[in-house]
């Protein structure tokens, strides 16, 4: 927990944050004032606010995902790093994850950093199991789904009653899987964590969810991002809408 965490960290305490460069977007934002040696590692766009003082700063936008940047890590750093089989199939899924099954931002570096991950032991029939959902949570996803509104003629907005414990892990699945719908190119999909909307953007390129949600403080990348706000559900897609319609008209 954060308050073990702050308990086990001191100045000579290393702190490493992957994924985000955001201080309010760490799980436990005390150890970064603690801890005088700070890694981060991230993939998303730099925002306004952003960690300082690191001791080492690996952030490139144009790479796939943050577990393609770690496995680079591990493979290109020392010769003699050993993980373990769990750990590298973890890696492999988030690449999986962030690329929807190898699709969007993917280069070179990623197939490397794949085949790297499969040589040292990540089976990908295992890998593929990782994302297998209970049948609550494939039930909430088919509600959400079947709630959706489309607007603009090519733009879908969801949002998710349910009050299981992930969520926000359903409300992405249901996202990706709007952009399945014929004619569709963009997905906004929302839901209530603890008082917050928490809104979960997916697109397939005609459209940078990434700077509609960052209009509402969130961010992410083109194709796919997200936002946390402060307010009702109904009050969040009023907002979200004000932010499509700008975005749109700027772009026309």
């Amino acid at each position: 927990t954060c308050e073990e965490a702050i308990k086990n960290c001191n100045k000579d305490t290393v702190v490493i944050v992957v994924d985000t460069h955001r201080p309010s977007y760490t799980e436990c934002q005390e150890l970064l004032n603690i801890a005088k040696k700070v890694i981060v590692i991230d993939h998303h766009r730099r925002g306004v606010e952003f960690i300082k003082d690191t001791v080492l700063l690996f952030h490139e936008i144009y790479v796939s995902s943050t577990c393609e940047m770690v496995t680079e890590l591990i493979q290109y750093v020392e010769e003699d790093v050993k993980i373990n089989k769990l750990t590298a199939e973890g890696l492999l899924a988030g690449v999986m994850m962030d690329t929807k099954n190898f699709t969007f931002k993917t280069g070179v570096r990623t197939f490397e950093a794949a085949s790297y991950l499969k040589k040292i032991g990540a089976d990908t029939v295992e890998t593929k199991m990782l994302f297998k959902s209970n049948v609550e949570d494939f039930i909430a996803r088919a509600d959400i789904i079947k709630n959706t509104k489309i607007i603009n003629k090519r733009i879908c907005i969801a949002y998710s009653e349910s009050e299981i414990s992930n969520i926000n892990v359903v409300i992405a699945k249901a996202a990706d899987e709007l952009l399945n719908i014929s004619g569709i190119d963009v997905c906004f999909v929302l839901c209530n964590i603890n008082d917050s909307i928490i809104i979960s953007g997916r697109s397939t390129g005609e459209v940078n969810v990434q700077v509609i949600l960052e209009e509402l403080g969130g961010g992410g990348h083109m194709n796919m991002a997200g936002a946390k706000l402060e307010c009702t559900i109904d009050e969040a897609v009023n907002l979200l809408k004000e932010a499509i319609n700008k975005h749109l008209e700027i772009k026309e």
